[in-house]
């Protein structure tokens, strides 16, 4: 047991001040020195220097010498990695990657739905529809507020992805599927129709016919849904 804990106090330090940095509970430009944190936490200077690797792989800190380790500025953080997703989420920031989100979608997803309908598989088509279904029970058997079709979504666009064949289409896409939780969960109380899930049976169906042109005019119809909810949800939201 003590082995588990003690493996895990790294991992404690990197949330604890990564939720305080992206929050700016720590503002940037802000010095972190070790002999500081191990006091804090009651730790050895070894767990400190593993917790802040991580955190410089994470671009929230880089070291200097002689002086210690400082904070950065948020245009340096890696903001597709899922654990600083998840603290600005935590923090109410995350509704800016969102928009940021949603401009880069409309450019790229169109053409990913346009490459799976050319190369798209059985399994595809199999993977596509088991998603959609999931995402239509969720909805009529949970009602437009259940976390299930946020899980379904991200897998049918994750499937989407998968069915273009391309590993570095894949690769630049998988980059933006953490977002598509932050997104789901800030327009679910504003979508209370089905219109999302026949948008996206017109995607999945323009795919099975393998039909180019339509899957990507359907997913640029999908995608302008979607900003639209993402519009009237920052509209209602006291933090947007």
């Amino acid at each position: 047991m003590k082995t588990k804990m003690a493996r895990n106090l790294p991992t404690q330090i990197v949330i604890s001040l990564g939720n305080q940095i992206v929050s700016g509970q720590i503002a940037s430009g802000s010095v972190i020195t070790s002999d500081v944190l191990e006091a804090q936490f009651g730790v050895s200077r070894t767990v400190v220097r593993e917790a802040l690797k991580v955190l410089h792989d994470k671009g929230l800190t880089r070291a200097r010498t002689k002086t210690g380790t400082i904070v950065l500025e948020r245009h340096e953080w890696n903001l597709l990695d899922p654990d600083v997703i998840s603290w600005l989420q935590a923090s109410g920031l995350g509704r800016e990657l969102v928009r940021d989100l949603e401009e880069v979608r409309a450019s790229y997803e169109p053409w990913v739905a346009r490459i799976a309908a050319k190369r798209r598989g059985s399994k595809d088509i199999s993977v596509l529809s088991n998603s959609l279904k999931k995402m239509t029970d969720a909805f009529y058997q949970e009602g437009p507020q259940s976390e299930a079709i946020g899980e379904a979504d991200a897998e049918f666009h994750q499937a989407l992805l998968d069915a273009t064949q391309n590993e570095l289409m894949k690769r630049i896409g998988k980059l933006f599927i953490p977002l598509l939780k932050i997104r789901d969960d800030m327009v679910r109380h504003v979508v209370d129709d089905g219109d999302f899930l026949i948008q996206h049976q017109a995607v999945l169906d323009a795919i099975i016919e393998e039909d180019a042109d339509l899957a990507e005019a359907a997913m640029k119809a999908l995608l302008s849904q979607a900003i639209q909810a993402s519009t009237d949800a920052r509209k209602k939201s006291p933090r947007s």
